[in-house]
């Protein structure tokens, strides 16, 4: 693993919400929302779905407002469908969790770093590296979190 990371404040928790890995509502397992290529600069989504490979479950929203005060990015639920993500643990009273593994990538990448470099962003900073919560980013906490990261990439 690289000890310098960058790029994680660049990149937008929005960036994430594709192929959200949900709890099955109907069985409990591994179930995914296709977002049906949602960009965050959309006002309404189109044909967003959640299948469920293991009991046949499957729901579709024709339309989603964007806008609406239901839509929401940055808890650990699916903005559409609001189902548990799959990939979430607790930690120090505080919840874990990650849209996908590409979203688990980056979060890995940036607690492991020990040099944080932000190159020259100093207001404004939406990016997920500036938007993590102290406990998870702490040096001391780093290898518990980074242990947690490995065991939800396996589940």
């Amino acid at each position: 693993m690289d000890p310098r990371t960058k790029h994680t404040y660049r990149r937008q928790l929005y960036e994430f919400v594709k192929d959200i890995l949900v709890e099955c509502p109907k069985c409990g397992k591994r179930a995914m929302v296709d977002t049906n290529g949602y960009t965050f600069f959309q006002t309404m989504a189109e044909n967003v779905r959640v299948t469920c490979s293991h009991c046949a479950y499957h729901k579709t929203l024709n339309r989603v407002s964007i806008r609406s005060k239901h839509f929401i990015i940055g808890a650990a639920f699916d903005p559409f469908f609001r189902l548990p993500l799959w990939l979430k643990t607790e930690m120090y009273g505080e919840v874990l969790w990650a849209y996908n593994h590409e979203h688990l990538d980056i979060l890995e990448q940036h607690v492991a770093a020990k040099l944080r470099e932000r190159n020259g962003f100093k207001y404004r900073i939406k990016g997920i590296g500036a938007r993590l919560p102290r406990w998870m980013t702490a040096a001391k906490n780093r290898e518990e979190v980074l242990k947690a990261i490995e065991r939800l990439k396996v589940k």
